[in-house]
């Protein structure tokens, strides 16, 4: 029998495979795609709420145009930075499965998901099975294998998306698209967005729901919590600041709560004070796959903090109960706080990795409401 190698996903979900013969074929499977198939995207994200917008102007930038508008340029790198849970992957994941994103790339998608300690080498290998080569497994450095990748995109027209990058030295190796092809990356480290950045253009700034969205959010999550609370869920929204992880997690716990019988207002008490919520278990896309655990909201925001020095992080956790929501400061109090002679250094350390970030309209650094409960958690550990 000959050996299929997986090729495309066709527009009904299945994906055509390619036999070495040359034969093909629709299959459809019933496990997570990314596992079977070596580069290709997570599933379509079940829950996509407020997003229309982000999506359109992602679109753009790739080429695409809507409302019967000429499709601009394509734009060759595009880096998506935001909030960690603010939704960088399941946009990119969407993306990924848009149909207008088929036809302008008529050759795939290529996905990798590379976190904070990634085999590059492996996954370079993997981005090479998907183009139907063995040819990289006999590479010995990422270098090499970015070069052949380079070499195999030259004349194909492939959307290259390279997920949850903590340190730009990773990423470099996943630019090799040709001039047919686009990159997009992931990450929640302003440093590293800045450095694998061209133009300050090539950063793209994903932002919280606004009030209006992140209550339909809510809504859809916990109907009928919302519908019997309203006034106390609209709070629920402003405390939660529109961050759709926070947002989904309080949802899912609220839906539950009254499926069992049970009053929601002590939850939705606790939900806003924060302690419930840095608790609970994370939504199910943000699985570890290794571990086939779903961590909680609090070790997978422990992330961005467990690469801060001592004095950072204690500089950090000293913010969480220093304002009133929403949690806003200048450098005046952010140095009173810290009793450091210069907090910029301090300051630079935080924005950079994704835990605040600079409101030039204000003149004031802002910490998002579920990274202050994160921060004052510290404090209750001690």
């Amino acid at each position: 029998m000959s050996e299929e190698k997986p090729n495309k996903q066709n527009a009904e979900g299945s994906y055509i495979v390619q036999a070495s013969g040359g034969s093909t074929a629709s299959i459809n499977v019933h496990l997570p795609l990314p596992y079977l198939v070596p580069g290709s995207a997570p599933p379509l994200p079940t829950l996509i709420v407020g997003r229309k917008d982000n999506l359109a102007h992602l679109k753009a930038r790739l080429g695409i145009a809507g409302g019967g508008q000429i499709p601009a340029s394509v734009q060759a790198l595009t880096i998506i930075c935001g909030w960690p849970g603010v939704g960088k992957t399941t946009v990119a994941a969407a993306l990924a499965h848009d149909l207008d994103i088929a036809d302008a790339f008529p050759d795939g998608v290529l996905w990798v998901s590379l976190g904070q300690n990634p085999s590059l080498l492996s996954e370079l290998t993997a981005w090479g099975r998907a183009l139907g080569t063995d040819d990289l497994l006999h590479t010995h450095t990422p270098e090499e294998a970015s070069a052949q990748l380079t070499a195999l995109l030259r004349n194909k027209r492939m959307l290259l998306i390279v997920d949850d990058v903590w340190e730009s030295e990773h990423a470099m190796p996943f630019k090799v698209g040709g001039r047919g092809c686009a990159t997009l990356i992931t990450t929640r480290d302003n440093s590293v967005a800045q450095a694998l950045a061209s133009t300050p253009d090539d950063v793209y700034k994903l932002a919280v729901l606004n009030d209006e969205k992140a209550f339909e959010l809510l809504q859809i999550l916990a109907p009928n919590v919302v519908a019997q609370h309203s006034a106390l869920s609209q709070e629920l929204v402003r405390d939660l600041e529109g961050l759709p992880l926070a947002l989904q997690v309080a949802g899912r716990l609220l839906n539950v709560e009254a499926s069992y019988g049970f009053g929601v207002m002590e939850l939705l008490a606790e939900l806003r004070e924060g302690a419930r919520l840095i608790k609970a278990k994370a939504t199910i896309d943000r699985v570890d796959l290794i571990n086939e655990t779903t961590p909680t909201v609090a070790a997978l925001l422990q992330k961005s903090t467990e690469r801060l020095d001592d004095q950072t992080r204690d500089c950090f956790a000293r913010l969480g109960p220093f304002a009133p929501k929403p949690a806003t400061f200048d450098l005046e109090a952010m140095k009173a706080v810290w009793q450091v002679q210069d907090p910029k250094p301090i300051a630079r350390t935080l924005v950079d990795r994704g835990l605040l970030e600079f409101i030039p309209e204000m003149g004031r650094y802002w910490m998002h409401a579920l990274l202050v409960m994160h921060a004052e958690s510290f404090l209750t550990e001690d």
